[in-house]
């Protein structure tokens, strides 16, 4: 083999490593930044009685948070924060009968019956699964 050969084989093999080194600390990078972002945006969901509502519609609030749109969860924070039925909102959450029904009161009526109703979709398609097995 020629001298040159071995040399251009050799910096396009280490070009190609380091791309190698580089995309993994990258996805690392990301792992991590979108855990903390998720962490503290959870944090923040906690403090609102939006998060008592998902609990008492049975709503599971890990996967919503994983897998509903950030700007949908920061609007329907917002409509939360911003909300001027409070007295109504705690009488109801205390209910422990709270029914997706009976949630008229709230800012996010609608988006909470659209998110139980794909839940209730995704455990029947979940269950029609298993059934089949």
């Amino acid at each position: 083999m020629n001298t040159l050969t071995i040399i251009v084989g050799g910096i396009l093999g280490l070009l190609f490593s380091g791309f190698i080194i580089f995309l993994f600390y990258t996805i690392m990078k990301n792992l991590i930044n979108g855990r903390k972002f998720h962490h503290s945006l959870e944090q923040q969901f906690n403090k609102l009685r939006l998060s008592n509502m998902l609990a008492a519609l049975g709503i599971n609030k890990t996967r919503y948070l994983y897998q509903t749109r950030v700007q949908d969860i920061q609007q329907q924070m917002d409509n939360c924060s911003n909300c001027e039925n409070i007295d109504e909102c705690d009488e109801r959450l205390s209910d422990s009968d709270l029914d997706i029904s009976t949630i008229d009161f709230c800012n996010n009526e609608a988006e909470l019956i659209e998110i139980k109703q794909q839940q209730i979709r995704k455990q029947s398609e979940n269950d029609q699964a298993e059934s089949d097995r």
